[in-house]
């Protein structure tokens, strides 16, 4: 039998007093637990913020498509390791981190090239970058090429860039690129004058320029039509509108630079160019409107402050990135410091000594340190990267049909045979008297190894979209210009075809004299059709006859590259230096001692 305990009506009011009270206490200790749980936390730093931030800007410029590593510096996975690091210090104290590019970003390297700066692009966005500034190298690829690396002349010249700017997930920006013809900003999709972005609650503008004399530094084909604004009237506007659409602070993103050779004190300009074209401009502009400029396009380091403007950038080819920390008040917005940092190699390794970045041959080294941590490569960004530089490498493999017995130089003394080869192609595909190849200055990169030829050996010789253009001269005028390139120091720096070169030295100082390959004379009257790529035959050396600029590019000019590619194709079979530079018929022959004519 169940018993059963009965309560009275006062047992049951004590009961139940007893029991909420127990409950209360539960509550109040979880609750206290829950505070000292949240005092103990990063929930602190939320409820007790200091009232300024930090804003970090890291800045790149001229990377050129070098994103790997080159002798212990570089690397693009390596260098997402430090912003990973910076980005971890921001996240503690409250702050953030955006990431701006300069420009000239893509064209240089083989594997960018031939991708046409997709591969950088894709690892771009893995590491979340806020803008890039359009440099007058992006213009370079022209129009998007079709399979094979091979351009569509009659595709759009900005067909390259517009598609690298359609495949970001972060705005190119170009505030002082202008069409020509309606003196209106460039509309072409995600490539814009500025943008603004949201970072640690604050609305921060970005404006981004490029060089005044941005499109006489690119393929001039591939910018025609196209005008440039002035630099600081343009970029003051747009930072007013910014400003005025709600941005608290502003950013210039400018391929426009300077260069110093000390970093100890961001006021003293006394080891700087004195014409460097970013001061010029940060001097032009209101005090206090633009608060922090990522510059570029010289090559050179910076970490200096004009006209209360931090400014900083980073040398080219992805050695090093720029940084500036700017102490913001985080109701306000207004920027009550700026702090530029000395341009910081990218390294993956440091000798603990000198803190130099530890080649490999230099044995086992400690990892490099950024903010208290040390650096670890990145496999999501090189992951990101991976599918673009596979196709790359698939392209580079291609074999042309043809096999060298022997390795061409791309330089010589008299004569180059790589050179010689560029000039026979270019001369045959021309239909020319005479074709001219330039091999030093602007022109062949790499020899051209023995055994079987590949799309990526050629690719590495010329990597250029440069163009064949064809002029006709008196022979006078062609010897003019080659006794120029001689003069300048340029034996042996370009290749001929089609023509015996002699050159002698005498009382009337030195003489070039042209002949055909057979060795009869060419009258100096005679009108010779010449062909050659559109920057050595509108360059210095035609000066004198063919003022520069002034020499027009057809659209369907081919490129000089795929016209060697062609013709190499076509001939097959097996080739050897002997071939192209023979014995008993040199194309450059020197008569006597020149050095005394060569020395004027």
């Amino acid at each position: 039998m169940r018993r059963f305990t009965v309560l009275t009506p006062l047992r049951t009011l004590m009961a139940t007093v007893a029991l909420t009270a127990l409950v209360w206490t539960l509550v109040v200790s979880g609750f206290s637990r829950t505070l000292y749980a949240m005092a103990t936390s990063g929930f602190s730093r939320t409820v007790s913020l200091s009232p300024t931030l930090t804003l970090s800007i890291v800045g790149t410029s001229d990377l050129h498509g070098y994103f790997m590593e080159r002798n212990g510096r570089g690397g693009i996975g390596v260098f997402a390791g430090y912003v990973n690091n910076l980005r971890a210090a921001r996240k503690a104290d409250g702050g953030a981190v955006l990431l701006l590019d300069a420009g000239d970003t893509f064209q240089g390297g083989v594997e960018s090239d031939l991708s046409e700066g997709a591969v950088v692009v894709d690892a771009y966005n893995a590491l979340g970058y806020a803008a890039l500034a359009v440099g007058n190298h992006e213009f370079d690829f022209g129009s998007a090429d079709r399979p094979g690396a091979r351009q569509d002349s009659h595709a759009d010249m900005r067909g390259a860039l517009k598609a690298r700017a359609a495949q970001a997930r972060f705005p190119f920006l170009a505030a002082n690129l202008l069409d020509e013809e309606t003196g209106q900003r460039m509309n072409w999709k995600n490539v814009h004058a500025s943008t603004i972005v949201e970072a640690a609650g604050l609305k921060v503008g970005i404006v981004g320029v490029m060089t005044y004399g941005a499109l006489r530094a690119t393929l001039p084909l591939n910018v025609r039509g196209l005008a440039m604004a002035p630099l600081a009237a343009t970029v003051a506007a747009e930072a007013h509108r910014l400003r005025d659409a709600g941005a608290q602070l502003v950013i210039l993103s400018a391929h426009a630079g300077g260069g110093c050779d000390r970093f100890d004190d961001p006021t003293n300009l006394s080891s700087c160019d004195p014409n460097a074209e970013i001061f010029d401009l940060a001097r032009e502009l209101p005090a206090g409107l633009v608060h922090a400029i990522v510059a570029g396009h010289t090559h050179a380091g910076l970490a200096h402050e004009v006209n209360g403007i931090a400014i900083v950038q980073s040398y080219w080819g992805g050695r090093a990135f720029g940084r500036i920390d700017l102490t913001v008040d985080r109701v306000s917005g207004a920027v009550m410091a700026a702090t530029p940092f000395a341009p910081r190699d990218i390294c993956a390794r440091q000798d603990p000594l000198t803190q130099a970045c530890a080649i490999p041959e230099s044995g086992p080294m400690p990892r490099a340190e950024y903010e208290g941590r040390p650096v670890m490569e990145d496999v999501a960004v090189l992951r990101a990267l991976a599918p673009a530089l596979a196709r790359v490498r698939h392209l580079q493999a291609t074999r042309l049909g043809v096999v060298l017995d022997t390795t061409l130089a791309r330089t010589g003394d008299p004569e180059s045979p790589l050179g010689n080869l560029y000039a026979d192609a270019l001369r045959d595909e021309g239909d020319a008297d005479i074709a001219l190849n330039n091999n030093s200055i602007g022109g062949l990169r790499a020899d051209l190894p023995g055994g079987p030829v590949t799309f990526g050996q050629l690719y590495d010789t010329f990597p250029f979209d440069n163009r064949l253009v064809r002029v006709s001269l008196p022979a006078s005028v062609l010897e003019q210009g080659i006794a120029n390139a001689l003069r300048r120091g340029r034996r042996g720096a370009f290749g001929i075809s089609g023509a015996r070169v002699r050159v002698s030295c005498g009382d009337a100082g030195l003489q070039v004299q042209l002949f055909r390959p057979s060795g009869e004379p060419i009258g100096s009257s005679e009108s010779l059709v010449v062909v050659g790529m559109d920057s050595l035959l509108g360059g210095q050396l035609f000066a004198p006859v063919i003022p520069p600029g002034s020499l027009r590019v057809a659209p369907d000019a081919p490129i000089v590259r795929e016209v060697v590619e062609d013709w190499l194709r076509e001939r097959g079979g097996h080739l050897r230096g002997e071939q192209f530079l023979a014995e008993n018929g040199r194309r450059l022959e020197f008569d006597g001692q020149t050095a005394p004519c060569l020395a004027q």
